[in-house]
C-alpha cells in the first residue's frame, strides 16, 4: 500500500510539472494573437511531423489540439521548384479546392488529394526576395492515409488525414490564418517570450507613432537601409524619397491601427495589423503586413510592408464546418 502511494505521489508530481511547464513555456513562434489575422494559428513542425493548432487567449497561445502530418520527401528547406522540399517560413492559407474542384482541375490525379486543400502563399514577400521558386504548396489530405506513418512523403506540401482535415479546417478562414512551417519548435521561458514580445512591439509603436505624429526622421529610422524593399518603389532610398514628399503635405491624416499579431521564426518576424487611414484625400482600410529582422545591433528593423484592402470591422471568428458541409 505505501509503496502504491509513493508511486502516486511521484505521478501526481510529474503532472503537476507538467502542467506548470506548459503554463511557462510558450513556442517562440507565435509571440501575439488577435481576433482578426490570427484569432487560430497553425504550427508545423517537420522534425516531428506534428501540426499544432493554437487559438487566442488574450492575445497569447493556447494549443488546441495536435495531428501527425507528412511533409517534403526530401529534408530541408524548399529553394527550387521541383525540389521536394517543404518551404520553412510564416505563410496565410488564402484558398480552398474542395475535393469535386480538385478532380475537375486535375481529373483522376486529383484523388491524390483526399477531400480538399488549401493553398498557402509560397513564396511570401521574404521567399521571393531570397530567390526561391516554385509554388502550389497546400495543406491537404490524401487518398491514402497510410502515407502519414511515413513522415516524408510529399512533393513539399503538408498533408495529413482525411479526417483531419476536416477537423483542423473548423479552425480556417481564409486570409487570416497563418501557418508557419519550421524544423523545430522552441519553446521560452515565459519571461523571455514576454521580451522577444515585447521588443518587436516597440518598434512597431515607434513606426505606428512615427507615422500618425509625420515625425519623418523616426519613421524611416525604422527602416533597414541596406536590406528594405517595396514591390512598386524599390530600394530603400527611392521609398524614402517618395515617403519624404509624403510627409511634407500640408494634409494631417488621421492613422488608426489595431488587431495587431506578431509571428516569428528565427529568420525573421511578421506583424499583420489593420490600418485605417484617413486624410483629404485617401480614406481607406486595409492589412499591412510588416517583415522584419533584427540588424547588427539586434534592433528589429522593416525590410518589407505589404498592404491589402479589407473591411474596417472585425467580426467575432467561431470555428464552423464552413468548407466541409457534409
Amino acid at each position: 500500500m505505501e509503496n502504491l502511494k509513493f508511486v502516486a505521489l511521484v505521478l501526481l508530481t510529474v503532472l503537476v510539472r507538467n502542467v506548470h511547464a506548459q503554463d511557462n513555456f510558450l513556442p517562440s513562434n507565435i509571440l501575439m494573437m488577435d481576433e482578426k489575422f490570427a484569432h487560430h494559428v497553425i504550427l508545423v513542425e517537420k522534425a516531428t511531423h506534428k501540426l499544432h493548432i493554437y487559438e487566442n487567449d488574450n492575445s497569447n497561445p493556447r494549443l488546441v489540439k495536435t495531428f501527425s502530418t507528412a511533409t517534403g520527401k526530401l529534408k530541408g528547406d524548399k529553394f527550387l521548384s521541383g525540389d521536394h522540399k517543404t518551404p520553412e517560413g510564416i505563410y496565410t492559407i488564402n484558398e480552398f479546392f474542395s475535393q469535386s474542384e480538385l478532380l475537375r482541375r486535375h481529373g483522376k490525379a486529383g484523388e491524390i488529394y483526399g477531400s480538399g486543400a488549401f493553398p498557402m502563399d509560397y513564396p511570401n514577400f521574404v521567399d521571393a526576395r531570397a530567390g526561391k521558386t516554385g509554388g502550389g504548396i497546400w495543406l491537404h489530405s490524401t487518398d491514402d492515409d497510410k502515407r502519414i506513418q511515413k513522415g516524408l512523403d510529399s512533393r513539399g506540401c503538408v498533408v495529413v488525414q482525411n479526417q483531419d482535415l476536416k477537423d483542423i479546417s473548423l479552425f480556417i478562414e481564409l486570409n487570416h490564418t497563418p501557418v508557419i512551417v519550421v524544423q523545430d519548435i522552441f519553446y521560452l521561458s515565459k519571461v523571455t517570450w514576454e521580451r522577444n514580445r515585447k521588443d518587436i512591439n516597440i518598434a512597431v509603436n515607434r513606426w505606428t507613432k512615427a507615422w500618425q505624429t509625420k515625425d519623418f526622421d523616426t519613421y524611416i529610422s525604422s527602416y533597414d537601409p541596406q536590406n528594405f524593399w517595396d514591390n512598386s518603389k524599390g530600394s530603400y532610398n527611392t521609398y524614402k524619397t517618395y515617403k519624404k514628399a509624403v510627409f511634407s503635405r500640408p494634409d494631417s491624416p488621421q492613422i488608426k491601427f489595431s488587431n495587431v499579431s506578431i509571428l516569428a521564426n528565427e529568420q525573421y518576424a511578421v506583424v499583420h495589423l489593420q490600418q485605417d487611414y484617413r486624410s483629404a484625400v485617401i480614406n481607406d482600410a486595409g492589412k499591412k503586413t510588416l517583415y522584419l529582422k533584427k540588424d547588427s545591433n539586434y534592433d528589429w528593423k522593416i525590410t518589407g510592408e505589404l498592404w491589402s484592402k479589407t473591411d474596417a470591422g472585425s467580426v467575432a471568428f467561431a470555428p464552423s464546418k464552413r468548407f466541409f458541409k457534409e
